[in-house]
């Protein structure tokens, strides 16, 4: 392990079970971790699925960590937080299904990797709001280390091309912890 704390966002969402309550435990197993200290974790939004075709909306939040684990094994903590909570990989499975719990490395300082098994910043965050707004609300000065600019502003361009129609529109609404 390097003795460097480094700043970590992770997306965390669920749209199967009790979801609210599956993050806010995979958000405390996280913090149960030796090397991993749990700095903040933004509200809840529940968004329609996106790339996918579901019935079941999902709950999404971002949270802030800061840990000396290296990538690849703050990856694999996630993915057994995953395990833990009932998450099952389906081998061979194609493109995005309903899942109780998924937990997203999205930024890793300033770290940028392109490995068949993780790229950093996680790729998609730039057109998903339900990244954006969770990370705008804990954290909207942090610089994305791809365009130079605050995720504030990304989350502005992103708005901006759905209201041009150059993205499709996705629906997300900010929640709370209490009535989640």
């Amino acid at each position: 392990m390097s003795s460097v704390q480094q700043r970590i966002f992770i997306g965390l969402g669920s749209n199967l079970g009790d979801s609210a309550e599956t993050l806010l435990q995979a958000w405390a197993l996280l913090g149960e971790e030796e090397g991993i200290e749990c700095v903040r974790l933004s509200d809840p939004y529940m968004t329609a699925p996106v790339d996918m075709h579901s019935q079941h909306w999902f709950t999404n939040c971002v949270g802030e960590l800061r840990t000396t684990h290296p990538p690849h094994r703050l990856l694999a903590k996630l993915l057994a937080v995953e395990t833990a909570l009932g998450r099952v990989r389906g081998e061979g499975a194609f493109g995005y299904e309903d899942r109780p719990i998924d937990l997203d490395l999205i930024y890793y300082g300033e770290v940028e990797l392109d490995e068949p098994d993780l790229d950093l910043p996680h790729p998609h965050l730039y057109n998903r709001l339900f990244v954006l707004t969770p990370l705008c609300e804990i954290a909207p000065e942090f610089i994305d280390i791809k365009y130079h600019v605050p995720v504030s502003e990304l989350e502005t361009r992103l708005l901006a091309k759905i209201e041009q129609g150059l993205e499709r529109k996705q629906l997300i609404s900010r929640n709370s912890w209490d009535s989640a």
